[in-house]
């Protein structure tokens, strides 16, 4: 399967994972031990990447979760260890609006996210190659477990609150509605409870046109030249149509055509 605009040639590194030996940047890391998971699998081992900022006092602690891509480098610039600058640096920080001279921010990479936590990318503890295709299917109240296990290790035992945008939106909600009791409040951006049936009918066809890129090898390609960067590109488009309304599309793009004559949409 090939892209329109995408030969072989131009793709891209297998993957932009987070590998051991990679350096860690601003990283640091919390092993949190084995973890059922909801289908009843345990997955041994489990550490969670994380950053932080501002000084901890001890009811100060705000919970920013990622979403569904994203990692935890909310702050800070590129480096070696980080391919981006920090996506919310204008309003995590001193004397903004989620104010590091007041709170406490902690931000983890979710479980299975790749970027330093436990997921396809780690080490197998069977034979120590990439998880891959053998990885467990997780719920969001998995990557909850997960991070639940993770602020007991830290030591704050209630959040004064909890962040989430999108899928780190509904790690947010399930927060509050499995531990009440630690969680003050919530801000919640672009999130559900649940998915609706529209969006699981459009992440199928993301599904599927990863899993038919003849380089997907059943998700263990970690050691191959080349990955499923153009099944990965044909789903991304489709994700930013399904983010968007006809008309939003309409409004941003219209029939605007590009200088090689291509669609602006």
């Amino acid at each position: 399967m090939t892209s329109p605009h995408l030969t072989d040639q131009d793709l891209p590194s297998v993957t932009g994972a987070w590998r051991e030996g990679d350096p860690v940047g601003s990283r640091r890391f919390i092993d949190v031990g084995d973890l059922t998971l909801e289908s009843g699998a345990v997955l041994p081992d489990v550490r969670l990447a994380y950053e932080s900022w501002g000084t901890f006092t001890g009811d100060n602690a705000v919970l920013v979760l990622h979403a569904l891509t994203g990692d935890s480098h909310v702050v800070g610039p590129v480096d070696d260890g980080h391919a981006s600058p920090g996506w919310w640096d204008t309003l995590v920080g001193s004397g903004r609006p989620i104010d590091t001279d007041r709170y406490y921010v902690v931000a983890a990479n979710i479980l299975g996210g790749c970027q330093g936590t436990t997921g396809p990318a780690s080490p197998s503890p069977a034979d120590g190659e990439p998880w891959g295709g053998s990885f467990p299917d997780l719920t969001v109240r998995d990557q909850v477990a997960a991070e639940v296990a993770f602020a007991d290790r830290l030591g704050i035992h209630r959040w004064y609150a909890v962040i989430g945008g999108s899928a780190g939106g509904m790690r947010a909600l399930e927060w509050a509605v499995t531990h009440p009791g630690r969680v003050e409040r919530l801000f919640l951006l672009a999130t559900s409870a649940q998915a609706s049936a529209e969006q699981i009918a459009l992440s199928s066809t993301q599904q599927a046109a990863i899993t038919a890129d003849a380089h997907f090898h059943d998700g263990d390609y970690y050691g191959a030249p080349l990955g499923p960067t153009a099944g990965l590109d044909v789903a991304r488009r489709i994700a930013h149509v399904a983010y968007r309304s006809e008309a939003e599309l309409q409004e941003r793009f219209g029939r605007t055509v590009q200088d090689d004559g291509r669609f602006a949409v």
